[in-house]
């Protein structure tokens, strides 16, 4: 339950920082070109509006109440909100499975293949094998976000 919540805060709070640092910037530097897709992201509005100390404290504050209902814990979501800003080619967990899956401690629970065997696939076959290891990490994360869900909010 606790690492599920932690999961949720760090992405919250990463996802805030990140989402400041790009409107500071860009109030900063109006010259800079954004992703069209970050344009897309909505503050609240009375955040924007308010009166604060600091110039670029009003996008910290903007981003924190946007964030403050939300939560992060399915892998859609992280890579939704993320991928945004990152270069075409760089998206969010797609070049880190084949040395996740290769690591001495991988679990075949996690990735549905083990390490040996995955090693084993031949080059032509292992696109196919991502694609599966994939879809099972992303299976062994819903259950366990649903999991604690289910123990927080329905007595579980």
């Amino acid at each position: 339950m606790f690492a599920v919540g932690a999961l949720d805060a760090y992405y919250c709070d990463a996802y805030t920082d990140i989402v400041t640092a790009t409107a500071s910037s860009k109030s900063r530097q109006p010259a800079i070109t954004l992703p069209e897709s970050v344009y897309d992201i909505k503050f609240p509005i009375r955040a924007i509006l308010e009166v604060y100390d600091y110039s670029n404290w009003r996008w910290r504050m903007a981003a924190r109440k946007m964030m403050e209902r939300e939560n992060v814990i399915s892998l859609s979501t992280i890579q939704t909100l993320f991928n945004k800003f990152f270069r075409k080619g760089h998206k969010f967990f797609h070049g880190l499975l084949d040395d996740w899956i290769s690591r001495p401690d991988a679990k075949i629970r996690l990735f549905g293949v083990s390490r040996v065997d995955y090693l084993a696939i031949n080059d032509a076959d292992k696109h196919k094998g991502r694609e599966n290891a994939n879809d099972q990490q992303e299976d062994r994360f819903r259950a366990i976000f649903q999991r604690r869900h289910d123990c927080i909010h329905n007595c579980d």
